[in-house]
């Protein structure tokens, strides 16, 4: 499974976890994805929805930048962010500090 679909399948669970998803709404701003070796997409976060989309939507308050497998292993858990960013293996403009709450909210809703 992609990352972009593992992401929508994120927002899908959102439904059935009210507290969260009021968290996640909170964050109501967007995210740049470039995928080195694949598509960019962006998740947009805002007006009570939450969008994950194909292509480029700017301005965003960050932009994050890895190769699909990279992002696939940290949607998944597979991976720590924080690791990745040390290791050099993920890349983030911005607004560090939305990119480490979206990321936290992902993994809950992942559980």
């Amino acid at each position: 499974m992609s990352s972009i679909d593992l992401l929508k399948n994120v927002v899908k669970s959102l439904d059935g976890l009210p507290d969260l998803k009021k968290e996640v709404m909170a964050i109501n701003k967007t995210f740049q994805f470039n995928v080195s070796d694949g598509t960019p997409f962006y998740v947009s976060i805002g007006d009570g929805q939450v969008a994950v989309e194909n292509g480029t939507k700017q301005p965003a308050a960050a932009t994050i930048i890895a190769s699909e497998q990279v992002l696939t292993d940290l949607f998944t858990g597979k991976l720590d962010g924080v690791q990745a960013f040390m290791q050099g293996k993920l890349k983030i403009s911005g607004d560090i500090f939305s990119v480490q709450k979206l990321s936290s909210t992902i993994l809950k809703a992942r559980k």
